[in-house]
Parts: structure tokens; sequence; C-alpha cells
């Protein structure tokens, strides 16, 4: 196994520890070197973005090589290596990737962006593993806001007979990322009364048309279902709903 071998093995185990780390550089960060990262990008399906990345000094250089990488983390994974060396992608990353820069200023550019590019990117100094600080969060835009489909399941008579009643309420192909979704019932949708309820939300899934869908699941006693409690679920950004 070669140097460079052994080097880029280290780069991918940081990958392990990075959402811990990240995690705790939200509150308490005291590393030498910190990263300036701006939050959110975006970019039409087929697009280019370049996201930039600034330290507070100048990256460590060894043997003229910049030791910072890039990574790219999607809901619920763990961080993968884009780019190291500032220039080099790692294996299996795609051509569409390409990262450049030198001292203290560096680039991620991604040309020909396809909907399963949306993630959270970061550049890390790998001399310092602690340094990176939050992320840009890269929105994929398929043609403007898109409003889910909305499906709300009633419980089953099975269920009923055991005393229980669970609805479900499926989000279909919406666009972008944020919309919200909240039960509402007797007309209340406080979170408190979310978490007494049992309500719970899956992560969303990115479809391959670049839309995400996810469902949102409500439990209730099921005498209480039974009194014909008026019970919706609204999609929040236009405020509509269905019951």
């Amino acid at each position: 196994m070669t140097t460079e071998d052994t080097e880029i093995l280290l780069i991918k185990n940081m990958t392990l520890i990075c959402v811990l780390i990240w995690t705790l550089l939200c509150c308490c960060f005291t590393g030498q070197i910190t990263v300036t990262q701006p939050g959110a990008v975006s970019s039409a399906l087929g697009g280019s973005v370049t996201i930039n990345c600034r330290t507070s000094q100048d990256v460590h250089v060894s043997n003229s090589i910049h030791l910072l990488a890039w990574y790219q983390q999607k809901d619920g994974a763990a961080p993968k290596l884009l780019i190291y060396y500032a220039n080099r992608r790692a294996s299996g990353i795609p051509g569409r990737f390409t990262g450049s820069g030198s001292n203290s200023a560096f680039t991620l550019t991604i040309s020909g962006v396809q909907a399963e590019d949306a993630a959270v990117y970061y550049c890390q100094s790998l001399h310092y593993p602690n340094s990176s600080q939050g992320g840009w969060k890269l929105l994929v835009r398929t043609g403007g806001d898109v409003r889910p489909t909305l499906t709300v399941l009633p419980p089953s008579s099975e269920e009923l007979q055991q005393g229980k009643a669970t609805l479900m309420c499926l989000a279909n192909k919406g666009f972008p990322s944020d919309w919200s979704l909240s039960w509402k019932v007797d007309g209340s949708s406080s979170s408190k009364q979310q978490q007494q309820l049992g309500a719970e939300q899956e992560p969303r899934v990115l479809e391959k048309d670049g839309r995400y869908s996810w469902s949102s699941t409500l439990r209730l006693p099921a005498d209480q279902w039974r009194k014909v409690t008026p019970v919706s679920e609204t999609l929040r950004r236009d405020q509509c709903s269905q019951s």
C-alpha cells in the first residue's frame, strides 16, 4: 500500500467520526482553522453550481498538496468523501464533481446537477479534522415549487378492534423538500399535542424526478376515533389541508 493509499484510507475513516464532530461544533468549536460556509445554494436540474469555501487561515500544505477535503452528506447517511487534496476525486465519484483552490480559498463545482446531488456539502481542513462548521445545503430545482399530493389512510377495522387507531398521510412528489406536514385534531395542531398523540414523520425520499415523497403517522385511541373527532393533515407552505 502506497503512502497516498494510506492517507486516502485515513481520510475515509475520518468520515466515521465527522457526524459526531459536526454536531459538537455547533456549540463548542475552538479549533485553529474555521471554515466560512453560507448555508444553502440551489441549482436547476442539469445546471451547474459552485460552492465556495474560505478558511480563516491557509490550510496545511504537504509536498505542494493542500490538505483539504469535500464531503457530501444525505439525510440519515454518513458523510461521503468526494474530493481530497483539494482537487482529487475519491474513488467512484462521478466526473461532474471537481475541486480546486489553494491557500484559504477553495471551490467545489458540480456540473450537470442531478436530482441525487441534493444533499449537504462541506469542506474540511484535513490537518485540523474539527475545522468544519455546518455546510451548504444544495436544493435541486425541478421547475418551481410543486405541492405534494396528500392521501390520508384511515385505520383498519382489525386495528380498531384492538383499541387503537393509526392514520397515515402520504405526501407524494413535492418540491422543494421543506414542505411540512402537521396533524390537526379538534382544530388544534400544537407541537405539544402532536407529541402526546404520537405523531411521527418519516424522512423524505428523493425520487428520480427530483421531487420528494414522505409520510406522517398519527396514533389515536380507538374510542377517540369513533367519536368522529375532526382530524386533518395540514401541509405548510400554502396552508392547504386534506381531511
